[in-house]
């Protein structure tokens, strides 16, 4: 295998292969179809999941790769988790697949470069598999790299781009892909999973599930103690005009923690809005803070103001203005919205 991991291990042993799509929740669509076109042979050459992150792509690509590689998959769709390939593949080891994944905060040419070479010799056996997670981080230079090899497959190969946002990719890329989309899973079925296979207490399982926009994923990342903190010490500001004067130099310095802040400042302003609105509890996701928003006495266009804002604050992030200046920049906005008289 080459160029990194990709999603989850790998070597979950061969007793469990033929079973990797049974612990996919809320995705039937799309794995049926995937196990309907390895049945019936109807592979393309590539294939882009696309959906938000927590949500199962990564071990869909995990399973379908799998099926793909396995001796007897076509008879359900599913490697059978007995044959030969199927031990090599669960070992680690298949010389036929290949796994991209950001080195750093991107895909560079020299993976793609590495891969197109790999692809353009035999297959030892069937085909080969690419999996590319996070295909949405290749550079330009990679995306066009990789564009030929997408245009004119050399033989037998499969392509599996995996990508939280599509609309990242080329459009040359994605024209040449066929999409495979998956959903955002309801918020009772996330915190089923928790309390199942994670053991999270049911009443944090329903709070944390609220909030994580249908990923689990998102989920247990949001049931971590360090993201629990930060959540509160947002929450503690966001409606406070000591936000004005946020000069602590130990925050704002990871862009990763300044998307938290901007997350869950997004949420909070939302409820409050919402709320505001309708009075509708039903609506709001911080279930655990509903007694603060239904007390909140600010008025509607000020929350209208507050989530503009953050919102105007994201795309600033995503234009690369340095996470300091967008963070002290919003924060003096909020105070400044939120203390107006109401």
């Amino acid at each position: 295998m080459t160029g990194g991991s990709c999603g989850p291990d790998f070597r979950s042993g061969p007793e469990g292969a033929c079973k990797l799509y049974d612990h996919i929740r809320g995705q039937d669509n799309a794995i049926a179809r995937l196990k309907t076109l390895r049945r019936l042979g109807r592979v393309a050459h590539a294939y882009l999941f696309t959906g938000p992150p927590g949500v199962g792509k990564d071990t869909t690509a995990k399973a379908f790769a799998g099926a793909l590689l396995c001796e007897a998959g076509s008879e359900t769709g599913a490697a059978c988790g007995l044959c030969r390939q199927c031990r090599l593949f669960y070992g680690a080891a298949h010389p036929d697949l290949h796994l991209v994944a950001p080195e750093g905060a991107s895909i560079g040419i020299d993976q793609i470069r590495h891969v197109n070479a790999a692809v353009s010799r035999k297959p030892y056996n069937r085909r080969h598999v690419v999996v590319i997670n996070a295909a949405d981080l290749c550079t330009d230079q990679a995306q066009n790299a990789f564009l030929k090899t997408l245009e004119e497959p050399p033989g037998a190969v499969v392509f599996i781009l995996v990508s939280d946002r599509a609309e990242a990719l080329l459009p040359t890329v994605l024209s040449r892909c066929c999409e495979v989309k998956f959903r955002r899973l309801k918020p009772e079925m996330v915190a089923e999973e928790l309390v199942k296979r994670h053991d999270v207490p049911p009443a944090e399982a329903k709070a944390v599930a609220a909030l994580a926009g249908g990923s689990i994923g998102r989920a247990l990342e949001l049931h971590s103690p360090e993201t629990a903190a930060l959540r509160k010490k947002v929450l503690a500001l966001a409606a406070s005009p000591a936000l004005a004067r946020v000069n602590d130099k130990t925050l704002f310095t990871s862009r990763a923690e300044v998307w938290q802040w901007l997350d869950f400042m997004s949420l909070w302003y939302r409820d409050l809005l919402l709320y505001r609105l309708t009075g509708d509890a039903g609506l709001v996701v911080n279930t655990d803070y509903l007694q603060e928003i239904q007390k909140a006495a600010y008025a509607a266009p000020q929350l209208l103001g507050a989530v503009e804002a953050v919102e105007t604050g994201k795309k600033m992030l995503r234009a690369n203005v340095h996470q300091r200046l967008v963070m002290e920049g919003l924060t003096a906005r909020l105070a400044s919205i939120l203390t107006k008289a109401r």
